[in-house]
């Protein structure tokens, strides 16, 4: 049996680092997928570069608030032993990774092959290395309930 399964100090620090990951991988995909979702819609409607700009930071931080404050509320619900918030957390990352691909693909489509490095990046990459490597921990591992300390063996 590993550490983490034995003692519960180790898993209770365990399940913070977990759920400091997700949180900080969570906020980073939602800023660059709403930035590109929102700069993608307000081009749509022809208005001026320098609107566009600001209105797409002032939706990106926003929503990236608002994910971060929802990220951090699930993640102390996951630290406290609810079953749902490793659900919310899972489908968390499946719909950011899902948004990735469909900007992604979207703008290959519309751009070509010279789309440029930020639908690479924004789509693809900064999903998958941060969203795919929290996958299994997420799938394994079950913080101790508050209060919970286990038999130590």
């Amino acid at each position: 049996m590993a550490r983490w399964q034995r003692d519960p100090q180790a898993r209770r620090r365990l399940g913070y680092l977990l759920v400091g990951a997700e949180v900080v991988a969570l906020v980073a995909c939602c800023f660059g997928i709403s930035m590109a979702y929102c700069l993608r819609g307000l081009l749509q409607f022809g208005l001026s570069r320098d609107a566009v700009n600001l209105a797409t930071w002032v939706v990106g931080i926003s929503a990236t608030a608002v994910c971060a404050v929802a990220a951090v509320v699930v993640g102390l619900k996951y630290l406290a032993g609810r079953q749902w918030a490793r659900a919310v957390f899972i489908a968390a990352n499946a719909i950011l990774v899902a948004l990735g691909l469909v900007w992604f693909v979207a703008h290959q489509a519309r751009h070509g092959a010279a789309g440029g490095n930020m639908a690479s990046l924004v789509g693809l990459l900064l999903p998958m290395v941060t969203l795919f490597p929290l996958l299994w921990p997420l799938l394994r591992f079950r913080p101790l309930a508050t209060g919970e300390e286990g038999d130590g063996r």
